[in-house]
């Protein structure tokens, strides 16, 4: 990691530990604030940010984007509902354990931030794309308005875990992982209802 992206993540880090320490939410923190407590000058911090928005949108767009290669990199590979399968059950553990300890701090704002609001439009019609895609292939056989309400309720129950999982402390996500892994395959397995 160079030292650019060094200074970046500890702005990002410090800023959430800041909004978590207070527990009275972004309100109470600024960039002014942040820099002061990394004993950085304030132009060198508004230099990767100017609002606190961009740093929710920062850390949000960063772990879009970590999904969305895994997703692309996978899709070129399956060839066999297995395959799929695989892509699908391990882009659901990607995310979980990705998600930074201050997960809970992002997920409380994000759908209040008018640029974080685009970008989770933005990833949620994406994931809306390309599961469809990985259950089609990966549990063949369905009819489109059955492959359709599976595919919503999936990306609804993704989002679920995400917000669950946000709460949740890092140790405790790898069980709940695996049994809404489980979940979701039986509810993939039917064909015509769910």
């Amino acid at each position: 990691m160079d030292r650019q992206t060094q200074r970046k993540v500890k702005i990002i880090e410090k800023t959430f530990e800041s909004i978590k320490r207070d527990n009275k939410g972004i309100t109470n923190v600024s960039l002014l604030r942040v820099a002061e407590e990394l004993s950085m000058p304030y132009e060198e911090l508004t230099s990767f940010f100017l609002t606190l928005e961009d740093i929710y949108l920062n850390e949000q767009t960063r772990s879009n984007r970590k999904l969305q290669s895994y997703i692309d990199s996978g899709l070129t590979k399956v060839k066999t509902a297995n395959d799929a399968k695989y892509l699908f059950e391990n882009t659901i553990r990607l995310f979980v354990e990705e998600l930074p300890e201050y997960a809970d701090v992002v997920w409380a704002a994000t759908p209040f931030l008018p640029k974080c609001l685009e970008e989770r439009i933005r990833m949620k019609a994406y994931l809306k794309k390309t599961f469809k895609r990985i259950i089609k292939k990966g549990w063949p056989g369905k009819i489109e308005s059955v492959l359709d309400r599976q595919t919503d309720l999936v990306v609804l129950s993704f989002y679920g875990l995400y917000e669950y999982c946000a709460r949740t402390k890092k140790k405790d996500r790898k069980v709940i992982i695996e049994d809404f892994i489980n979940m979701l395959n039986l509810h993939l397995q039917d064909r015509l209802f769910f």
